[in-house]
């Protein structure tokens, strides 16, 4: 196969791109888009890279296009620190703030932050259930839907579940759709593939979600990810009842280390094991 290798000029173009700089192996180009980016020369000579990746992306965002008290003022997409497409917004609060493209499709940012603010004022004023278990659960929602540091997150949010855009910063809206929660009970979902969202979600007793809803989950991730290869699980168990429950309990406040609950509860690894394995 005949190959030309080309050489960078000043002003050169190689696709979208327009040379500008260079700078050692790497050259400052800027897209006809206008996005600039250092590129590796090699990968312009041999055409691996023609734009900045704007021909893949999805159409833009309109100037004018409302996305809760947001409005978009430029189309302009300005790189973020984490690589992300920004785009400037107007809020409805008068200020202006530079705003991830994906959030604003995907309804996961609805204001300046003014919102939230807003929320938790009326929160603190008139529901006054700022400190209840009915506001803890609306928070625990949006946690394991949305931070990726939370050790639920995987289960929720990775695999594409989220709150309902009505839910998601307006609490009072929450307390109105799911009411007070019985004593001894947690939030849970009807359709295990849906969202929590308004008739998806009710009040269960605690143990009954964890034995229903994380159960199969969590003992996958041990035996793939927790249990030593060469433990063989059994299901005699010689610790007082007692113990059981406490372990049970942690288990299900979310602590999955087996050897920190066994240290804690002065048990063996393989009795911790035994009690979630066949006790939940």
């Amino acid at each position: 196969m005949e190959t030309t290798k080309r050489v960078i000029n000043i002003s050169g173009k190689f696709g979208s791109w327009t040379v500008l700089e260079k700078q050692g192996k790497q050259v400052l180009c800027k897209c006809d888009c206008g996005i600039q980016k250092l590129v590796y020369s090699h990968t312009l000579t041999n055409g691996r890279s023609t734009n900045c990746g704007c021909k893949k992306r999805k159409e833009s965002i309109p100037v004018g296009a409302t996305f809760g008290r947001l409005t978009v003022i430029s189309d302009i997409e300005v790189k973020g620190k984490r690589g992300e497409l920004l785009l400037l917004t107007l809020c409805r609060c008068g200020t202006q703030k530079y705003v991830s493209k994906n959030s604003l499709k995907r309804g996961l940012t609805q204001s300046c932050g003014c919102l939230q603010r807003d929320s938790l004022k009326t929160d603190k004023t008139i529901h006054g259930h700022c400190k209840s278990h009915e506001y803890n659960s609306w928070l625990h929602i949006k946690r394991i839907c949305y931070n990726k540091n939370h050790h639920q997150y995987k289960y929720h949010g990775r695999c594409g579940i989220e709150v309902d855009a009505s839910w998601r910063d307006n609490f009072t809206q929450f307390l109105k759709d799911m009411g007070l929660a019985p004593e001894g009970t947690v939030i849970s979902r009807i359709d295990q593939e849906s969202d929590f969202a308004p008739g998806n979600c009710l009040w269960i007793p605690r143990k009954e979600h964890y034995r229903q809803i994380h159960v199969l989950r969590r003992k996958e991730f041990f035996v793939s990810q927790t249990l030593p290869k060469a433990v063989v699980t059994n299901s005699e168990i010689n610790v007082s009842p007692n113990i059981v429950r406490a372990v049970i309990k942690d288990h299900a406040n979310g602590e999955a280390n087996m050897n920190k609950l066994a240290t804690q509860y002065k048990i063996s690894t393989q009795d911790a094991i035994n009690i979630i394995l066949h006790h939940v």
